[in-house]
């Protein structure tokens, strides 16, 4: 199948297999489509002219899908870098997130943008809240700058939330419980509960969830540690490019279990509509994540079940935000006024052991270890955003549809960490003297992005048929950072804290233009020229000697995006097929840099090329067996390096691969529903998720193996009682997700540390409605 993706006559053979085995569906069995709001108005994805995908919350609850993760393994042309819970990046069609200060996929809550941290070492992670009670998920592929801002010029996730109902009391309970090859007992429920408060005016939705997922790696302690050898081929100063054997040494503790997950949280949604013109509706989020570790092992040894530590150093997450949010919607009759602010804060602690790390990077500083000291280090990172997007949609069904509105946030990413250790200070002649705290690494940083925008965009329909859309953005960015370091392994060398303000502003347009053509609601067909745009940024102060890069400020990155596609309904509508073919050209691309000595930054790297196809097939086959099939086939690299960071790091050469871009995806699934009764059906679905092997990054690049993820999910579903029985990751695939994705500390050449998933989880799902 990943051949065929490249080959346009496969591609006509899948479909026309498709087609002859729909053939045998009756008239009933037509697909159902699910209405979005991709374009900030409603419609169907078939009659949108844009590549995008979508799941409805009774899909979500059917495949299991509780999280991001899951999202992003149903729909084609998304990929990620995660190490957990709460610790994801997402790319679309190849623009990695790794660099810059803001990420390439748009996040969003309804109308609400939620903002990854700007400075944090961890990258740019977005929250992943429990996808219980969601009315759906979109996913918009391409630059989606002209509604959706900077944020989103690779695309833009999308989640929708139920909204209140004024006249229905309702409600919900799901229970889950289940085992974990190598783990112990994961289980958790959901509530939601809708109650009218005042007939036809008034009504209130809750949704209340709390999960235990437990873990499944071993910590191995050995005080006896092993010392890192062969010196020399990663360059100078290094005690070792080598880890040494710690399988040949007996631990003297363990701990399993240690990536052990809760997650508790809650949302309370109000539903106002006085007047049949005017309606109102208040959002207030909280969650909360707490682990025990990462989900992570060492490499070497690469047992995937393993980590070995000098001591027994805990490495807790804690990731909590919440959101309140407040949409007013007025209908003017003419067009529809829409008003939504929103304010977000998010909070993660993350701590690591840096024993292993700092025996290595110390000797670059001037001094040596003869021990591994016990030194965790801390990372906090402090996010908050003020949102308000006021627009005007008109309404009508006449051959002109237009929007417009402005924009503005104000977003405040507080970066800090803590490494200190007295007993390596002491080590070090004369250090502990203007030192005697013992601070190897302090940072405060508070970073500032004011962003102001003017958007809108309008559709003329030349017929019943041909249309054409053109929109622009006008934006403008103000960045600061007030950065504070102090440490014997920061720039000032000791405990007198180093102040600096960076500051950088952008200005300009982005602009997109549509031509479609639909014939009777069964082919849509479309061409799309669009511009995406990230402001530059500012890196944090590191250490020169011995870094040989310093950049204190990287310019804005940008792209070009040319793609046509279709959409077309066959046979009844029992066979939809959409499929797109993009390039994109990325100028001055914002990318992480890791330097021999243990500190990354951000630097203008060039320019990048990426192209691919993306196609999703989804067939009736019969009346009960449905077939889904998507693919992406991504190309992804440098086509030309500046100069000066060609010079500073061999490395970067031309055709060098973006960072965490699987060059193939697939998903194909099939789902089995046939009536038991009047009121009760039987559900069953086996899917297969594939993601091709990508370049990523820890003291050096890597590159992750492709992997396959098998699901398996039967079951009954009844009016108000629903029952499954799943299998996640059927042949308990250890899948290498990411290398040193939590590398906020140091990275050192002789130690990987790979995020992976979660073994094969056998459970029980229960949900009764009422």
């Amino acid at each position: 199948m990943r051949s065929c993706l490249l080959i346009p006559p496969c591609l006509v053979l899948a479909l026309a297999a498709g087609t002859a085995a729909a053939q045998t569906a009756t008239a009933d069995s037509g697909l159902v489509e699910i209405i979005v709001t991709a374009e900030k108005r409603s419609s169907t994805i078939q009659d949108t002219p844009i590549s995008m995908s979508a799941l409805s919350g009774d899909q979500l609850q059917q495949q299991g899908i509780t999280g991001i993760t899951g999202v992003v393994q149903s729909i084609p042309g998304i990929s990620m870098r995660t190490s957990g819970p709460g610790q994801t990046e997402l790319e679309m069609r190849g623009l990695s997130s790794s660099g810059g200060s803001s990420p390439t996929v748009g996040f969003y809550l309804d109308d609400y943008p939620l903002t990854p941290p700007a400075a944090a070492l961890v990258g740019k992670v977005v929250i992943d809240p429990d996808l219980y009670d969601l009315n759906r998920v979109e996913v918009l592929r391409g630059p989606q700058g002209t509604l959706y801002g900077s944020g989103s010029m690779g695309g833009t996730v999308k989640l929708v939330t139920n909204e209140p109902e004024l006249n229905k009391f309702d409600g919900s309970v799901n229970a889950f419980g289940s085992g974990t090859v190598g783990g112990g007992f994961n289980r958790g429920g959901n509530l939601m509960l809708n109650v009218p408060l005042l007939n036809d005016v008034l009504a209130m939705r809750i949704v209340a969830t709390d999960k235990y997922r437990d873990g499944w790696i071993t910590r191995f302690v050995e005080p006896d540690f092993p010392v890192p050898t062969n010196p020399g081929p990663c360059g100078p100063g290094w005690p070792g490019c080598t880890r040494g054997d710690v399988t040949a040494i007996t631990p003297t503790q363990s701990t399993p279990r240690i990536n052990w997950e809760r997650l508790e949280g809650g949302r309370v949604e109000l539903l106002a509509q006085p007047t049949s013109a005017l309606k109102i509706q208040a959002t207030a989020i909280y969650q909360r994540i707490t682990m025990g570790d990462y989900d992570e092992y060492d490499l070497p040894p690469g047992i995937p079940t393993n980590r070995y530590q000098p001591n027994n150093e805990n490495e807790p997450i804690y990731d909590e935000f919440r959101l309140y949010g407040l949409t007013v919607n007025y209908d003017m009759g003419f067009a529809q006024l829409t008003s939504a602010s929103a304010y977000y804060s998010r909070e993660e602690n993350q701590t690591q052991d840096t024993a292993e790390a700092l025996y290595s990077l110390v000797p670059l500083y001037g001094a040596t270890l003869t021990q591994f000291y016990t030194s965790p280090f801390t990372e906090q990172d402090t996010t908050q955003q003020y949102s308000e997007e006021l627009r005007l949609a008109s309404n009508g069904s006449g051959p002109v549809q237009w929007i417009g509105g402005v924009f503005f946030s104000h977003f405040k990413s507080i970066f800090g960490e803590y490494n200190a250790s007295i007993p390596i200070v002491s080590t070090i002649p004369g250090q502990l003297a203007v030192n005697p705290t013992g601070i190897l690494y302090q940072a405060n940083n508070p970073y500032h992005v004011n962003q102001y925008a003017v958007f809108g965009e309008g559709t003329y329909a030349f017929d019943e048929s041909w249309k054409l859309t053109a929109g622009a953005r006008w934006y403008k960015f103000n960045s600061r950072a007030d950065e504070e370091t102090e440490g014997y392994l920061a720039t000032s060398g000791n405990a007198t804290p180093l102040l600096n303000t960076f500051s950088t502003s952008d200005t300009g347009v982005n602009p997109k233009v549509t031509l479609s053509y639909e014939e009777n609601h069964e082919l849509t067909l479309y061409t799309t020229v669009s511009r995406g745009f990230r402001p530059g940024g500012i890196n944090q102060q590191i250490p020169n000697p011995p870094c040989t890069l310093n950049t204190e400020t990287y310019g804005p990155d940008h792209i070009w995006n040319y793609e046509v596609g279709e959409k077309a309904r066959l046979l009844d509508s029992r066979v939809i097929v959409n499929a797109d073919f993009y390039y994109i050209k990325w100028s001055q691309v914002q990318q992480s840099v890791n330097q021999p000595c243990g500190y990354p930054l951000t630097e203008n790297a060039g320019v990048a090329a990426s192209y691919g196809p993306e196609i999703e097939i989804t067939a009736a086959l019969t009346p009960e067996l449905t077939l889904g099939f998507s693919g992406t086939y991504t190309h992804a690299t440098l086509t030309s390096v500046n100069a000066s960071l060609e010079q500073a790091d061999s490395a970067f050469t031309p055709g060098l691969g973006l960072l965490n871009v699987p060059k193939y995806t697939e998903t194909t699934s099939l789902t089995y529903t046939t009536p038991v009764n009047d009121n009760l059906k039987f559900f069953a679905r086996l899917n297969n998720s594939y993601v091709g092997q990508a370049t990523d990054i820890d003291f050096t690049y890597g590159t992750l193996p492709s992997y396959n993820l098998v699901g398996l999910r039967f079951g009954l579903i009844g009016e108000k009682l629903s029952g499954f029985l799943f299998a996640d990751n059927l042949t308990d695939k250890r899948a290498q997700l990411g290398i040193n994705t939590t590398g906020f500390a140091y990275t050192i050449p002789s130690l990987i540390r790979v995020a992976t998933n979660q073994p094969r989880t056998i459970g029980l799902d229960m949900k009764y409605s009422f």
